[in-house]
């Protein structure tokens, strides 16, 4: 049986209620739905090829709750319906995998006996992707180090660069190079997310700080090699600190 919970409610296991069963939940291992323009090839066989992208993903929980008391279940009934966003996590047949998500319908729960009732839960997962372990990878500057993932779709990595490199740098992954021409000074450490390409200090974006900004997903099953280097024609020496999110579609 699945452990299943979302939004801080246990959907398949003990809690304070009862005992919760969950069957497969419908959606959560599939892919998502595509989308995508489709047009036709005019006087030609099939279709042009166009991108296809990821819809929203669509997870249905449904289960059984056997309730420790008639008063529990109510109290089990009111608690599950009242949420609205949340974290949902599935531990099931190999590692947790999680998603954020919101309600995307009505949340049942039917009382069938005064201890027996059974629900469902509708979610949404915007981003389609499901989240995995953190696997942390350390690049001393001019050291080629491997870094990998697994899950089944590109992962984004995201670094905190710290040292001194005040021509800036470049950190090049698997070939492709985000180079920074802000100066890393000593104790001020720069924080930089591939999933949306920029350059933070102390939270607050840095703006004209970068330059080139190649920032490729790691895809599954490759171990690409991560080099950190000053900026040409500088010096310095400095540390990145590499997260990867195993990450699965």
């Amino acid at each position: 049986m699945p452990e299943i919970q979302w939004a801080g409610r246990t959907l398949s296991g003990s809690d304070r209620h009862g005992v919760w069963t969950s069957e497969v939940p419908d959606g959560w291992w599939d892919s998502p739905d595509t989308k995508g323009e489709i047009v036709s090839r005019t006087n030609k066989d099939g279709d042009y090829i166009l991108p296809i992208y990821n819809q929203a993903r669509l997870v249905t929980f449904n289960g059984l709750l056997r309730a420790k008391s008639h008063e529990k279940l109510h109290q089990a009934g009111i608690f599950l319906t009242g949420a609205m966003t949340g974290r949902a996590q599935v531990t099931d047949h190999g590692p947790t995998q999680w998603a954020d998500a919101v309600r995307a319908g009505k949340i049942r729960f039917t009382p069938i006996t005064d201890t027996l009732a059974s629900w469902q839960v509708p979610l949404r997962c915007p981003d389609p992707r499901k989240y995995g372990e953190e696997s942390k990878f350390t690049i001393p500057s001019l050291v080629s180090v491997t870094a990998y993932h697994r899950g089944n779709a590109p992962a984004y990595p995201s670094f905190v660069v710290a040292g001194s490199m005040p021509g800036g740098y470049t950190l090049t992954v698997g070939g492709s190079q985000f180079k920074v021409t802000e100066p890393l000074i000593s104790g001020v450490s720069h924080g930089i997310t591939f999933a949306d390409g920029r350059l933070r200090i102390r939270g607050a974006v840095v703006h004209g700080g970068v330059g080139t900004a190649e920032t490729p997903g790691i895809a599954a099953g490759t171990m690409p090699t991560v080099y950190l280097e000053p900026a040409a024609g500088s010096t310095g020496t400095a540390t990145a600190f590499m997260t990867l999110t195993d990450t699965y579609i």
